[in-house]
């Protein structure tokens, strides 16, 4: 996934939105909630596209049967 450059207009929109909103508080409210979860959603698919799984050997070696206890 490739990172998705900052737009400055998304920004800008955001502020004039933001100004909209200002005579309506619970809309408000609702809109600054929703630009939070945005961003943690973002961060988050972020994280796990970037997370590598690790290879357990410790179980690989429990599963093996070359020893002499078959």
């Amino acid at each position: 996934m490739d990172i998705e450059k900052l737009d400055i207009d998304n920004i800008i929109e955001i502020k004039e939105i933001r100004k909209r909103l200002i005579e309506h508080p619970d809309l408000l409210s609702m809109f600054e909630i929703l630009i939070i979860m945005c961003n943690n959603r973002i961060n988050t698919e972020k994280i796990v596209d970037r997370m590598e799984l690790e290879k357990n050997e410790d179980i690989d070696n429990f599963l093996c049967s070359d020893s002499d206890d078959d």
